[in-house]
């Protein structure tokens, strides 16, 4: 998603071998799109016979209400959310703890616990799986990222559409990674439109 990059392919196998994210990339594993390449592209591209799927832009959105911990508790109860997830996703354990320490340093999130931070993590992305934070738009639900850039984890997912493609247009904040490697605006919500 660099502005950096033309065009970038994402092959399969990547989402395996990218250790920072390994566990949160586990979405990808059982998503439906699991063993196809990612084209990215800043531009058309014109000629291959390849049709985007869909598109990112800027917006100026701002959310109406977020949820606090009790309803974030409730977001990653729902139904739809557990059936979702893979059993590698809340898999904590397997990550050293030290890592999650530092992780918290870096981004300046104080006052909480990497657990307590990833239940906002699992409630972000039940939101674009049941959404409970939305606005409509010409009769249609828009689910919306329900943190901040410091506070969101894996953004690639609904970006990408392996979380919340049933959407027309989903209103993503994007992660640090994000952030850091692409070059997107920290705590600002980017359109996702399904084409």
């Amino acid at each position: 998603m660099s502005r950096r990059v033309e065009v970038g392919i994402v092959h399969p196998d990547a989402w395996d071998k990218y250790e920072l994210c390994k566990r949160q990339l586990s979405w990808y594993k059982v998503s439906k799109y699991r063993g196809r390449a990612l084209l990215v592209a800043s531009r058309q591209i014109e000629g291959c016979g390849l049709r985007p799927r869909i598109l990112l832009r800027d917006t100026k959105f701002k959310p109406p209400r977020l949820p606090g911990k009790v309803e974030r508790l409730k977001m990653i109860e729902q139904e739809g959310y557990r059936q979702r997830k893979p059993e590698e996703w809340e898999n904590l354990e397997a990550e050293d703890s030290e890592l999650h320490d530092r992780w918290l340093k870096i981004m300046g999130v104080r006052g909480t616990t990497y657990e307590e931070l990833f239940i906002t993590h699992c409630a972000n992305h039940a939101n674009f799986i049941k959404p409970s934070y939305f606005v409509m738009e010409e009769g249609e639900l828009v689910p919306y990222s329900i943190d901040k850039t410091s506070h969101i984890c894996s953004a690639c997912l609904e970006f990408y559409n392996i979380i919340g493609e049933e959407f027309r247009k989903k209103l993503v904040v994007p992660c640090p990674g994000a952030v850091l490697f692409a070059g997107l605006a920290p705590n600002r919500y980017y359109e996702v439109v399904n084409l």
